[in-house]
C-alpha cells in the first residue's frame, strides 16, 4: 500500500504540473486576444481577468488527457532515473502491481475530470459568454437568476432554457401598448427558430381587453418578432460545454422534433468516453517507461508524450470528421480512436516478453564488452595465474 501511495503522488504531482503549464499556456493566448478588445464598451482589464477565470475550468478538462500523459511518463521517468523502479521490483513489488497504482491514479482523475465537466464548466462558460458579450456590446439583454429576459420592441420574451441553434424550451412573450399596459401574455412549451422570430408549440395565449382577459390554447403559433439570433448564439451554452443530463435531453429534443443531430451526437459520446481516455492515456505511458529504465532522459519522454497527444488529436478529429460525413454509427465513431490506442497500449505491455517498445530501445553494451573495452582480455576468459615453480624455472 505504501508503494501504491507514493507512486500515485508521483503521479498527481507530475500531473498537476504538466496541467498546470498547458492551461496556462492557452489562458496566454487567450489573454492576448481579449486585449485587443480592451476599451471596448465596458470591457476593461478587470473583464478580461474576471473572464480568463471563468474559461479557465474547461481548459482543464480539455487538457487532462494530455497532461495525465505526459505527467505519467515524467514522474515515472523520473522514479526509474533514481533507480526507484528497479528498487521497488527488487524488493518483491512486480510491474503488475505498478501498472494497478497507476490506473488507481488515473481513473481517480477521470472522475474528478468528469465532475468538473459535468457541475462546474456548464454554469462557468455560460457566465463567461455572458460577461463577454454584455461587457463589450450594448444590448437589450437583461441576465436575472432565473431565466433570460429579452426586450424585442414592444414585447419583452422571457426564455426559461435556451438551447443551441435557436431552439428553446418555456418561452413567456408580454405584449405592452405605447402606455406600457400590458395587452397580451404567450406562454410556449418550446419554440423553434423561423424567420427573425419563432415557431412556438404548445401555445397559451391570454388577450386583456378593457380590465377583461380571454384564454386561447393553440397548438402552434408563429411569432414574427426581431429577435437577434446572434445575440441569443452568443448568450446560449454550445452543447460541448452541457452538461450530460442537459445533453441527453437536448438530444431527446432534436430526435422528437426529428431534427439533424449527428454533431450533438457525437460531442455526447465523447463527453461520456472521456473518462475512459484518461484511463487510456495513463495505461500508454507505462510501457515506454519501463521499457527503457535508466536509459532515457526527461525531454526524451516528454517529446515521446507530445508526439502520442498530437497523434490521438490527429486520430479522433479524422475519426470525427468520417462520423460527420456518414451521418450515423456515431457511438462506433467516437469510441474507435480509445480503441486503437488501447491496443496500442496492449501491444507494448504484453506483445514482448521483455515489456519494450522496440523502437524506442537502446542496445546497450553489456558488462563483459564494456570491461573488454577497457582492459582487453578481461570478460571472455579468465586470466592464467602463474604459480610459484613456474615463476622460479623462468628466473
Amino acid at each position: 500500500m505504501i508503494v501504491n501511495r507514493y507512486i500515485q503522488r508521483n503521479i498527481f504531482l507530475g500531473t498537476l504540473g504538466a496541467l498546470l503549464l498547458l492551461v496556462s499556456l492557452s489562458l496566454f493566448f487567450i489573454f492576448l486576444r481579449e486585449v485587443r478588445h480592451l476599451g471596448e464598451g465596458g470591457y476593461g482589464i478587470w473583464q478580461i481577468l474576471k473572464y480568463l477565470a471563468l474559461v479557465t475550468p474547461g481548459k482543464i478538462v480539455e487538457f487532462v488527457p494530455l497532461a495525465v500523459l505526459l505527467g505519467s511518463m515524467i514522474s515515472l521517468g523520473s522514479l526509474a532515473n533514481n533507480s526507484e523502479l528497479i528498487a521497488m521490483q527488487a524488493s518483491g513489488v512486480t510491474r503488475k502491481r505498478m501498472l494497478g497504482a497507476v490506473l488507481q491514479a488515473a481513473l481517480v482523475v477521470a472522475v474528478m475530470s468528469f465532475l468538473l465537466a459535468d457541475w462546474v464548466l456548464p454554469d462557468s462558460e455560460m457566465s463567461a459568454r455572458k460577461l463577454r458579450n454584455l461587457s463589450s456590446d450594448q444590448s437589450s439583454n437583461l441576465d436575472i437568476r432565473e431565466g433570460l429576459w429579452i426586450k424585442d420592441e414592444a414585447k419583452v420574451v422571457r426564455v426559461n432554457e435556451l438551447l443551441p441553434n435557436g431552439y428553446a424550451r418555456g418561452i413567456e412573450i408580454y405584449q405592452f401598448d405605447k402606455q406600457g399596459n400590458l395587452l397580451a401574455l404567450i406562454r410556449a412549451e418550446s419554440a423553434q427558430p423561423l424567420g427573425g422570430g419563432w415557431e412556438l408549440y404548445g401555445v397559451s395565449r391570454t388577450l386583456l381587453h378593457d380590465g377583461e382577459a380571454s384564454a386561447q390554447q393553440l397548438e402552434r403559433l408563429d411569432y414574427p418578432g426581431n429577435l437577434s439570433h446572434k445575440l441569443l448564439q452568443v448568450i446560449l451554452i454550445e452543447p460541448r460545454q452541457m452538461s450530460s443530463r442537459d445533453l441527453y435531453a437536448y438530444l431527446q429534443f432534436l430526435d422528437e422534433n426529428r431534427l439533424e443531430a449527428t454533431t450533438e451526437h457525437l460531442i455526447f459520446w465523447k463527453k461520456m468516453f472521456h473518462p475512459l481516455t484518461i484511463v487510456i492515456m495513463s495505461l500508454l505511458s507505462f510501457p515506454f517507461v519501463m521499457g527503457s529504465q535508466r536509459h532515457s532522459d526527461t525531454g526524451r519522454r516528454l517529446l515521446i508524450g507530445i508526439l502520442l497527444g498530437l497523434s490521438f488529436f490527429v486520430v479522433d478529429q479524422v475519426l470525427t470528421q468520417l462520423g460527420k460525413y456518414l451521418g450515423s454509427h456515431t457511438f462506433i465513431v467516437t469510441l474507435a480512436p480509445n480503441l486503437i490506442f488501447f491496443a496500442l497500449a496492449m501491444y507494448l505491455l504484453f506483445g514482448k516478453g521483455d515489456h519494450r517498445l522496440r523502437l524506442i530501445r537502446r542496445r546497450q553494451p553489456d558488462d563483459t564488452s564494456v570491461a573488454e573495452a577497457v582492459v582487453p582480455g578481461i570478460g571472455s576468459k579468465k586470466t592464467p595465474q602463474v604459480t610459484q615453480p613456474e615463476t622460479r624455472q623462468r628466473q
